[in-house]
């Protein structure tokens, strides 16, 4: 079964989205963010959580442009072929690559469940892991 990591500072949201990313049949485990702790990542240690993820599910709202650039950064220092699906954000954003092995998918905070199931099953293939 995959699992994913799907990280928001919003406890009822990243529990929202946790129930129906389970209801998919995905297996789930959630973090708060770098905000509310101390985030390996960013001292490109290994994070536990994302040791354990075969997916990053990341909201856009948890920094600025530059920590989202930051973040991202130490992501892929420390996670190359970690599939990194970030939700919400400016479009337009420089952070992350459109394509590539260091893609970042993209996708509406507000898109439904279905469609981010099928962005997962991309980024999984995509990235050579599709179970």
């Amino acid at each position: 079964m995959t699992r994913l990591l799907v990280v928001h500072p919003n406890p009822l949201v990243v529990m929202d989205r946790a129930m129906a990313l389970e209801h998919a049949g995905y297996t789930v485990e959630t973090c708060h963010g770098p905000a509310d702790t101390d985030c390996p990542i960013l001292t490109d240690q290994a994070c536990p959580l994302l040791d354990r993820a075969d997916a990053l599910i990341y909201d856009a709202a948890l920094g600025s442009e530059q920590e989202m650039q930051l973040l991202i950064d130490h992501l892929r220092q420390t996670y190359v072929d970690l599939p990194l699906i970030v939700l919400g954000g400016d479009e337009a954003a420089v952070w992350g690559e459109p394509e590539g092995p260091h893609r970042v998918w993209r996708m509406p905070s507000v898109g439904s469940v279905g469609q981010l199931a099928e962005l997962i099953e991309d980024a999984l293939t995509e990235q050579g892991m599709g179970v």
